[in-house]
């Protein structure tokens, strides 16, 4: 094969894909990387949402006592254990989410990465369009078009927060869905209660109007972890065509586990439940993911009431902020998650590259379809933060070293 050209084994699309990736990922790469050459406890890895907290007590003595268990650990229908499904409806319901919903309106899945692309493979037709709001989850883009949608942005206004007049005027003939994200990633933005009933108003007349329903798919991994206060309201309560995605992994600190559910909102029109619910679990199946772990189903259900400590949280957010002050950023402050995205006090790129220089990873806000912005996490152990905060400082005394001007 000497001079030849080697064949191209993987899809433009996919390649495209990887070159152009998910930034995360290329930081939490590049982190390992400086690690290796400076040492971990000089690098400050801030790009990736891993919390690496304990799970809850209850969960840790379920998965004990499952795991010590006989018995099998086989396929189950693809949609998960019944019981389990009846457990995770039971809870929805005491939790005020929806009133009517059953196990038929629930299937397990692989997180809630697993969720989003199963709704998005069991609802969208070739060329369909589904709405963002920027700026975004940069994994929502992949997700999409990996099952033949087309993105469309929407705007939010200044603070982060809806905006039902940009939503409302990005609806086109194609429009088949929009994934709402509370508390937000990246902006740690909560979206209240007037704002989705709002949006729910808006949706539901352009349906009607339409004669076909844009429907709405709230992700919603971070509902249990909110500073502000003010309650979670779920986006999928507030609209009937709506799917709620869900996974444990940021709550319990179990982001490696993979477990997760989809409730459709009961209210939902819709001609065949039994279709729908089908097609969900149908997708679960073809896609790969056959079905949610069983170890994970059977633990969560055991572990379903368990209680947040969100503390470490706080503790860490607040820590960044007295830095984030001191070095005169400008910033969002958050309501929930475990994030903060930060105005850049120079061009987007350069100080990406500055920090780098600092050994301090961070996410161009560019990745989430805001230029201008980076976004920290906080998921990370105290000492990484407190290092962190020094190099933000540090960073800020550097590109204005008269510390005369307030960086924006």
């Amino acid at each position: 094969n000497q001079g030849k050209p080697m064949p191209k084994v993987v899809s433009k699309k996919t390649a495209g894909y990887y070159t152009s990736g998910s930034a995360i990922r290329r930081m939490f790469e590049e982190g390992l990387k400086l690690k290796s050459l400076h040492g971990a406890d000089n690098v400050c890895d801030l790009s990736i949402g891993n919390p690496q907290f304990d799970p809850p007590g209850v969960f840790l003595e379920a998965l004990g006592k499952i795991a010590s268990e006989k018995g099998p650990h086989a396929y189950m229908p693809n949609a998960g254990y019944p019981w389990v499904r009846e457990r995770v409806a039971a809870h929805l319901k005491e939790r005020g989410f929806f009133d009517t919903i059953t196990a038929d309106h629930i299937v397990m899945t692989t997180g809630a990465a697993g969720a989003l692309n199963i709704v998005m493979e069991a609802i969208l037709n070739p060329g369909e369009e589904v709405i963002i709001l920027r700026p975004f989850f940069l994994e929502y883009r992949f997700y999409i078009e990996a099952h033949g949608g087309v993105i469309k942005f929407a705007d939010t206004d200044s603070d982060f927060g809806l905006d039902v007049g940009a939503v409302e005027s990005t609806i086109g003939e194609r429009t088949r869905a929009i994934i709402v994200n509370s508390p937000n990633n990246p902006t740690g933005r909560v979206y209240p209660a007037d704002s989705l009933e709002q949006l729910s108003a808006m949706l539901e007349r352009v349906s009607a109007e339409r004669g076909d329903p844009v429907y709405l798919i709230s992700d919603e991994p971070y509902r249990d972890i909110i500073f502000a206060d003010m309650p979670f309201v779920s986006p999928a309560s507030k609209y009937r065509n709506s799917f709620m995605c869900y996974s444990w992994s940021k709550a319990f600190c179990v982001s490696g586990e993979r477990i997760g559910y989809i409730a459709i909102n009961p209210e939902m029109d819709v001609d065949s439940l039994e279709l729908l619910a089908g097609s969900l679990a149908m997708c679960n199946r073809y896609l790969g993911f056959v079905n949610a772990p069983a170890l994970m189903q059977r633990v969560i259900a055991e572990a379903l009431d368990a209680s947040i400590d969100v503390s470490h949280y706080e503790m860490r957010r607040d820590r960044l902020r007295v830095a984030l002050d001191d070095g005169g950023y400008d910033y969002a402050e958050p309501e929930g998650a475990f994030y903060f995205f930060v105005r850049t006090p120079e061009n987007e790129k350069e100080f990406i590259d500055r920090a780098r220089r600092h050994l301090l990873l961070v996410v161009p806000g560019s990745d989430f379809g805001r230029t201008g912005y980076f976004r920290i996490s906080y998921a990370a152990p105290l000492e990484t933060i407190d290092l962190a905060c020094e190099k933000l400082k540090a960073i800020a005394a550097e590109i204005n070293p008269t510390g005369q001007a307030v960086l924006t």
